[in-house]
C-alpha cells in the first residue's frame, strides 16, 4: 500500500493543497473534510479501507486550512469552482466525491455543478442547507440542534467560535472541552481511546494552524448563507449517511438532503453519533465502489 503523499497546486494566487492515499491507481474520490477538519481525516480514517476498497482518495484543504491558503469565499459553490480546476489538472475525467460533515454540502455542490463528471456523491454526518429560517429541531424527546447548528441562529457566533477552537486546542485538556460538547454516543466511542483522540487532535490542529480566519469562513457559508443551488437539481446518484444519535448534526438533516435530492439513498445507522466514518469507513467507501 502506497504511503499518503502531500500535493499542493497554486490557483489564481492562492495554494490549494491536500493528501492524496488509498489505492492510486484506483477510482478517483474527491474528499472534502469536516469543519473544522483538514486532510488529516482522509489519511487517518480512510487510507487502508480505500486501498482495499480499489479507490484513489484525494484529500482538498478548503482556504485557510491544512495546506490551502486563505482565499475569498462567499458561498459554498464558489469552492466547486475551484475544485473543477484542481480535477481539470490532475486530468480527472470521471469521478466520485465523499464528504463527511461540513464537507458534505461541498460534495454535494460538486455533484451538482459537475453532473457528468460526478459519478456518485456520498455524504456522512452532513448538514443540510441553511433556509433563512431560525430552527430548533427535536426529535424522540432529545433537543439535536446543538453544536455548530446553532450558527443559523446566530450567524455572528462564527468569528468567535472559531477562535475559542483555536485557543482551546492549544491548551493541555482544550480537546477534551470540545468533546464535552458531543452527544452520549461519540463521548462514549472516545472513552480511553488514545490513538482515536490522537488522529482527533490532530486534525484539529492541521486546520486551525493558519489561524482561525479560515475556520470561521467555512462556519459562516455552512451554516448562515444559501449554499448556491438548490438539492433538487442534483442529478448525480446520491447516499446519505446520518447517525441517529448525531449530537452536532441532528437526524433530520439527513433525512432532508435524502428526500430533496431526487436520485438518492439514505442510510441511517441506529446508535451512531457524529463519528459515524470511524467505525463505518470501509461501509462507506463501499458505497461508493457500489456507484
Amino acid at each position: 500500500m502506497t504511503s499518503p503523499t502531500p500535493w499542493t497546486m497554486t490557483l489564481q494566487g492562492a495554494t490549494v493543497g491536500g493528501m492524496e492515499c488509498g489505492d492510486r491507481s484506483g477510482y478517483p474520490v474527491l474528499a472534502f473534510h469536516g469543519a473544522p477538519g483538514s486532510h488529516v481525516e482522509a489519511v487517518a480514517f480512510a487510507h487502508a479501507p480505500a486501498a482495499e476498497a480499489g479507490l484513489r482518495l484525494i484529500a482538498i484543504d478548503r482556504p485557510g486550512m491544512g495546506l490551502s491558503t486563505m482565499s475569498p469565499r462567499r458561498q459554498i459553490l464558489d469552492f466547486a469552482d475551484t475544485v473543477t480546476i484542481v480535477a481539470d489538472r490532475l486530468e480527472l475525467d470521471r469521478f466520485a466525491v465523499l464528504g463527511a460533515s461540513g464537507g458534505g454540502p461541498y460534495a454535494l455542490a460538486c455533484a451538482y455543478r459537475l453532473p457528468n463528471r460526478v459519478s456518485r456523491a456520498v455524504v456522512v454526518s452532513s448538514p443540510a442547507p441553511f433556509d433563512g429560517q431560525a430552527r430548533s429541531v427535536s426529535e424522540g424527546g432529545v433537543k439535536c440542534a446543538g453544536g455548530l447548528i446553532v450558527l443559523r441562529r446566530f450567524p455572528f457566533l462564527a468569528r468567535p467560535a472559531a477562535a475559542r477552537m483555536a485557543a482551546a486546542v492549544r491548551k493541555p485538556r482544550g480537546l477534551a472541552a470540545l468533546i464535552a460538547r458531543m452527544s452520549p454516543a461519540d463521548r462514549d466511542r472516545l472513552a480511553g481511546d488514545e490513538e482515536l483522540l490522537g488522529k482527533i487532535a490532530d486534525n484539529i490542529h492541521t486546520a486551525l494552524r493558519q489561524g482561525s480566519r479560515g475556520v470561521a469562513t467555512d462556519l459562516q457559508v455552512l451554516f448562515a448563507r444559501p449554499w448556491g443551488f438548490e438539492l433538487s437539481d442534483i442529478v448525480a446518484s446520491t447516499v446519505v449517511w446520518q447517525g441517529d444519535c448525531d449530537g452536532n448534526v441532528p437526524a433530520a438533516d439527513g433525512r432532508r438532503l435524502a428526500a430533496d435530492i431526487p436520485n438518492s439513498e439514505l442510510i441511517i445507522v441506529e446508535g451512531a453519533g457524529h463519528l459515524l466514518f470511524v467505525d463505518h469507513a470501509a461501509a462507506i467507501l463501499d458505497s461508493i465502489r457500489d456507484g
